[in-house]
């Protein structure tokens, strides 16, 4: 009677276990285990006309692409990072420029008082998931919501080490096998602000950064988590001139490319895409239930 009772008590404690599991995300069933994301600060989609960029067309080929991404108003960082995380258009997040705060209260927050990013959602619903940020823009870390994540380390002097950033976040890979990174890469806008738009210097920065996604993607390969893995590259303005912020198709086309595990081969995105459906795109993947407030929707890149 004893051990009939046992088994009992462990199958009531197992269907418990798995009615929360299930509860959590809705039933759904997460694409991939793993979602790195590498931010090209002020990648325009003009840039892909004559650039020598072999890595991003590689991958441009062997999964979905649009060059047609639009940013949200202004075409700055700041309100384009942040509706990249939290799913919502300035009206709702409340960043309107590069600033730490929001310009006005956002119409939802969570208990850490900032708007809901895909950050927030994991550590809701998996919460033991490792989840990263690496970057070379400061302010970017206050668009993430950093007390939701594991990791977060700002790369200071990029200029004088750019390498330094592609050191940080493959030692990170390899020791940690993060379920969600984001890598925000900053050389192109500098590059851009510094020289201009479609100058040597500019596309001499991209095709840097083509380099290190290389790198990046190689460094997913060995930490052995390649084949469970979409890798998003993605932007927030492109420029206009030496600057952005504008109306220019310039400022705001920016390119989106996915690929991995899960996701088509050699199409072309021909929905409308604007920033936020990047956050519900990874949403999807990743299987995470998603807050009214979002505004966002997932691209029709999945098999």
């Amino acid at each position: 009677m004893k051990k009939i009772l046992l088994s009992i008590v462990a199958l009531l404690t197992l269907g418990a276990a798995m009615f929360v599991a299930t509860s959590c995300n809705n039933g759904k069933k997460a694409v991939a285990k793993h979602v790195i994301i590498i931010g090209l600060d002020g990648w325009g989609s003009y840039s892909m006309d004559s650039a020598q960029a072999p890595t991003i067309r590689q991958y441009m080929a062997e999964g979905c692409y649009t060059l047609f991404k639009r940013t949200i108003r202004p075409s700055d960082s700041g309100p384009n990072w942040a509706a990249q995380m939290n799913g919502t258009p300035l009206e709702s997040s409340g960043y309107t420029e590069n600033s730490p705060e929001p310009t006005f209260k956002p119409l939802f927050l969570t208990e850490h008082n900032e708007q809901p990013t895909f950050f927030h959602l994991m550590r809701q619903q998996y919460p033991e998931a490792e989840t990263g940020v690496v970057c070379e823009w400061g302010d970017f870390l206050n668009y993430a919501d950093t007390l939701c994540l594991s990791y977060f380390k700002r790369i200071h002097g990029a200029s004088e080490n750019p390498e330094q950033i592609v050191e940080e976040s493959t030692k990170y890979i390899k020791e940690k096998k993060p379920a969600l990174l984001f890598i925000h890469i900053d050389a192109i806008d500098h590059a851009g602000h510094a020289f201009g738009r479609g100058t040597p210097e500019y596309y001499a920065a991209l095709e840097h950064a083509d380099g290190q996604i290389a790198q990046i993607v190689e460094a997913i390969k060995e930490a052995g988590i390649y084949d469970d893995t979409v890798v998003i590259l993605t932007s927030d303005h492109g420029h206009n001139g030496t600057g952005h912020g504008g109306d220019s198709l310039y400022e705001i086309e920016t390119p989106f490319v996915i690929w991995g595990k899960g996701i088509k081969k050699g199409e072309e995105i021909t929905e409308t895409m604007i920033q936020y459906d990047v956050a519900a795109t990874v949403a999807k993947i990743l299987a995470l239930e998603t807050p009214q407030s979002w505004r966002g929707v997932p691209m029709n890149v999945f098999k």
